[in-house]
């Protein structure tokens, strides 16, 4: 437990750290003296205690040692994203800075700093990983609370995602057959069937069942530093059959007949030169002439991924398989995602609630027999 004293200068508190040392700070007025007793006492009783110096180490060195082992278990592509976020927007303003000293108003003039430089998507996510840090000293016992969790972030206006209609896909595929002929199954193949972009450079000709119509995604593709990096999906959800429309299996078959797989193993979308698509190139290369070329600027290769959905629920999916077909973990989220899409919404629901209205009569809908007590 802790104590309070008078001494010379003024109030001293004194107290047992859980190793057995002891720690103690001087007060020039008691009220404050008597605070810290009552939170030292309080951290001790319920085992949440910090030891003050424990906030002595910089950000950089538990940065350093501390938080980036926790990386190890990202996927690579968001370990690269993070440690990017961190060595170019955090360590600069922290990294020689203790930790027992970034407190709320430290973390709120950064981020407030940073959104007037950054796009707020930008500033949001490095904030988040900024959070991380600090939850993991707390976890670590380097702190006693996380400063970031009250700091005020600016708001990401999201941007409208693009679908298209059957008549525009079959206009960028033919663009893209301009700009690059074995991209033109990729694009029927996304905007149908899907996939996300590093799925489709990732698909495998032995994933595809052309008498069954179907496509199996169990791995995906991304490029870190410059290097391709193949593995599975990002989650269980994401390992999913689809079924194909019978024109994208006969694209898919025109497709095997001008780029001939060597195997069952072999990709199905390579680059010019034969090798792994790398989406960078990709996008700034054949996709970008043909969105341009078909009038649709600004369509991403995620909108084809979105069209996709569309196109579903156009067709008459359920939310459930919907879910099921986008590899989403529950048909709550894409619920929530694509809710505008699904016909409940608006016109529908009103068209509904305007035949109930008109079915309402003044008259009973049965004969009223009085009850006896």
């Amino acid at each position: 437990m802790a104590a309070v004293t008078k001494v010379r200068s003024g109030w001293e508190v004194r107290w047992r750290t859980p190793d057995g040392g002891s720690r103690r700070q001087r007060f020039s007025k008691k009220i404050d003296a008597v605070r810290k007793q009552t939170e030292v006492t309080h951290t001790q009783m319920v085992g949440s205690y910090v030891d003050p110096s424990q906030g002595r180490m910089t950000f950089g060195t538990f940065v350093a040692e501390y938080y980036r082992p926790t990386m190890v278990s990202l996927a690579p592509s968001t370990q690269a994203r993070d440690e990017s976020y961190l060595r170019s927007l955090i360590l600069p303003r922290f990294e020689r800075t203790p930790l027992a000293t970034i407190d709320y108003s430290a973390c709120q003039a950064w981020v407030n700093g940073l959104s007037t430089q950054k796009a707020p998507a930008t500033v949001v996510k490095a904030a988040q990983i900024m959070g991380k840090v600090m939850k993991t000293a707390v976890r670590a016992r380097r702190l006693v609370h996380n400063p970031m969790l009250e700091v005020i972030l600016p708001s990401v206006v999201e941007s409208e995602d693009q679908y298209l209609t059957p008549a525009q896909v079959e206009t960028l595929a033919d663009a893209m057959e301009v700009a690059s002929r074995r991209y033109r199954a990729l694009v029927w193949l996304g905007c149908y069937g899907g996939p996300r972009i590093g799925e489709l450079a990732a698909l495998r000709w032995c994933d595809l069942d052309t008498l069954r119509r179907t496509v199996t995604i169990t791995r995906k593709s991304v490029e870190v530093h410059g290097h391709l990096i193949d593995g599975p999906t990002k989650t269980k959800a994401g390992r999913r059959t689809v079924t194909l429309p019978r024109r994208v299996v006969d694209e898919l078959d025109a497709h095997a007949a001008s780029f001939p797989p060597s195997g069952p193993e072999s990709l199905v979308f390579t680059s010019e030169g034969g090798g792994p698509i790398r989406a960078n190139n990709l996008r700034r290369r054949a996709w970008a002439e043909a969105v341009k070329s078909a009038g649709l600027v600004g369509f991403t290769f995620h909108d084809m991924r979105h069209t996709a959905v569309s196109l579903w629920v156009a067709a008459g999916a359920s939310d459930l398989e919907v879910a099921k077909w986008a590899g989403h973990r529950s048909a709550a989220f894409t619920k929530s995602r694509y809710a505008h899409l699904f016909p409940e919404h608006g016109e529908a629901l009103a068209a509904r609630l305007d035949a109930l209205i008109e079915s309402s009569t003044s008259r009973p809908a049965g004969v009223v027999v009085p009850l006896h007590r």
